[in-house]
This record gives structure tokens, C-alpha cells and sequence, in this order.
């Protein structure tokens, strides 16, 4: 038995997936349920820490978006009912993917205003693993949980850096397998990089 997670978060999703549709008055770009019925099907899509970097890479157009949607559920409680606002979440998704790449490129300086919050509630749990007390945040919605994935990694002394090769976001320095100047998500996109470049030079 490991610590207790920070973060806990159960979900509902449809198991026959989503697409996107304008739908509503007026017309809006929205992804709805593939179901008809209420039957839902309980997920934990914050088991996973690196859920809000795949937020932040992926959901930033409408299909990347609905591809995240199918594979961890609508973000706010709109999405099983009358549908996700596909501009409002990718706004979001946006957001935070420029806010990791200024600090990727700015580590030790202030970011600019970031204007959202999280709704969450807080529990004080007994940790029989650490022997001792930790707060238990239980997120109002999954997007609400994205945000406190994303302060829980920014805040804990790790980098978060561009790859040099992929562009994709990932996390260096102490406990995270990468070394603190890291220029490269993994040993292949570092090789990958240095051949190509060595290719070019021919």
C-alpha cells in the first residue's frame, strides 16, 4: 500500500465515446455523447500525473480535444449533458500549454497572470504508510483537476522543459529520471536530434 494520492478524482464518461457537433441555439462547436441513455462508466483519469501535460499538448484544437475527451471523459459537467464548449476548454488548454512553455523558458521568473482557479474540496487524511497527516484535495470537475495536476507539478521544485526534439512538455531535475538540464524528453530524442543535426552539416 503506497501513500495516499494528493489528488482524487472519480469521473463518468461515455463508454460509447463522443463527437463533435454544433448543436444548441445559437450554434456552438460542441462534443456530445455518442449514448443516448444515462449509462455512464466510472473512471480515475488523474491516476496518471502527466494527464494535464497531455491536456495541455493535445486539447488545443477542437480534435485534440475530442480525442482527449474520448480517452479521459468531458471536462466539466456540461460534457455528459448538454454538451463540452469546445472553444472555452481549448481557451483553457491554450492557456496552460503557454503558461508551461514560459516556464520552461523562464524558470526563476514571474508568469504572467494566469486568470483561472480550481474548485476543489479539501480533507485532512491519515496516512498510515508516511504515519502522519496530508490533505486530500477531491476536484470539482476534471478540468478543475488538470489545474491542481498542473500547480502540484509546478510547485514541487521539478523543471518543466520543452523537448528540443518533439517540442512536447516534460518534467527535469530531482525524482523525475531526467537530469536537471535536460534539453530532450528521452535518450532516443536526444539521439534523434544529434543525427539529424549531423546530417544537416553533411
Amino acid at each position: 500500500m503506497g501513500e495516499l494520492p494528493i489528488i482524487v478524482f472519480e469521473w463518468w464518461k461515455d463508454p460509447k465515446g463522443y463527437r463533435l457537433a454544433e448543436v444548441g441555439h445559437p450554434k456552438l462547436l460542441r462534443i456530445v455523447r455518442n449514448g443516448r441513455t444515462r449509462d455512464l462508466e466510472l473512471s480515475r483519469p488523474l491516476d496518471s500525473p502527466d494527464t494535464f501535460r497531455i491536456f495541455a499538448t493535445t486539447a488545443t484544437t477542437p480534435e485534440g480535444l475530442l480525442k482527449f475527451v474520448q480517452r479521459f471523459g468531458p471536462l466539466t459537467f456540461l460534457g455528459n449533458d448538454q454538451g463540452e464548449l469546445v472553444g472555452d476548454v481549448t481557451r483553457r488548454a491554450v492557456i496552460m500549454q503557454d503558461t508551461l512553455k514560459w516556464l520552461s523558458a523562464h524558470p526563476r521568473r514571474k508568469p504572467p497572470d494566469l486568470g483561472w482557479s480550481a474548485n476543489c474540496a479539501a480533507w485532512l487524511r491519515w496516512d498510515p504508510q508516511a504515519k502522519n497527516l496530508r490533505w486530500q484535495l477531491h476536484p470539482s470537475t476534471l478540468l478543475d483537476g488538470l489545474w491542481l495536476q498542473f500547480a502540484q507539478a509546478v510547485t514541487r521544485g521539478v523543471h518543466i522543459r520543452s523537448c528540443a526534439h518533439c517540442g512536447d512538455l516534460f518534467e527535469a531535475g530531482l525524482g523525475t529520471g531526467r537530469r536537471l538540464d535536460a534539453k530532450f524528453c528521452s535518450d532516443e530524442h536526444r539521439i534523434a536530434f544529434n543525427s539529424l543535426k549531423r546530417s544537416r552539416e553533411k
